[in-house]
């Protein structure tokens, strides 16, 4: 008989710390820059798929895919957490990059977190009384939560960004949320907002988007975060 093994209880800050250092910033192997290897493989990789994207060096694509993997890592952190734990996840990484000096970070995600609070309503119209009853209940949730955690003193930026994350599990499990943080790197990438990556272009990216978002899920699973 197998026993369930026991989840690792951190503390919130420790954990995000150390995972935005090992994994995101400064992701070192045996004295090997593992981050440039990385994505210089992630590079080839698309622009296998589509030359248009020959033009986009990978320390660029590296680049612009940083404040992308924090906002994935805060995704899945909503997920696994809750919005309570997402609200000082993001109090917490809005400070810590500041005292990096990596306020770029904080301000170019901005773009990934808006495409992500976008998926959580695609499909969606007022036309329809199903469109307007969904519309109007996450309006609502959104708001009442927002002031909730305003009045507890919390910056209302890291709140605001917390709550864009709402009611996207079942939109990030068929591949709707991947698919538009996918079209947002492309504009960050410099690509005009009409451009289109090629079927293939499309698959891979959207497939290392989710491949990063199931690393973090896969690190998250095995904590319990300390009240």
């Amino acid at each position: 008989m197998s026993f369930p093994s026991k989840k690792q209880e951190v503390n919130l800050e420790d954990f995000c710390r150390d995972f935005y250092e090992k994994n995101i910033l400064n992701p070192v192997i045996e004295g090997v820059d593992a981050r440039a290897i990385y994505f210089d493989i992630v590079w080839k990789t698309v622009v296998e798929a589509d030359q248009n994207f020959a033009n986009v060096n990978s320390q660029k694509l590296a680049t612009e895919m940083t404040p992308l993997r924090f906002e994935l890592f805060a995704l899945a952190w909503l997920h696994q957490f809750g919005d309570k734990s997402a609200v000082a996840q993001s109090v917490f990484t809005k400070r810590y990059l500041h005292k990096k000096k990596r306020d770029d970070i904080w301000d170019t995600s901005k773009p990934y977190n808006q495409a992500i609070a976008r998926s959580s309503t695609l499909g969606k119209t007022l036309k329809t009384a199903s469109g307007r009853a969904h519309l109007v209940s996450i309006t609502k949730m959104r708001v009442d939560s927002f002031r909730h955690y305003r009045k507890e003193g919390h910056d209302p930026k890291c709140v605001a960004r917390a709550f864009n994350r709402l009611f996207t599990d079942a939109v990030w499990k068929k591949g709707i949320t991947a698919g538009l943080l996918m079209f947002a790197l492309c504009d960050r990438l410099g690509f005009d907002s009409n451009f289109e990556p090629t079927e293939e272009a499309q698959f891979r990216l959207t497939a290392i988007i989710r491949g990063l978002y199931d690393a973090v899920k896969q690190s998250l699973d095995n904590i319990k975060i300390k009240d």
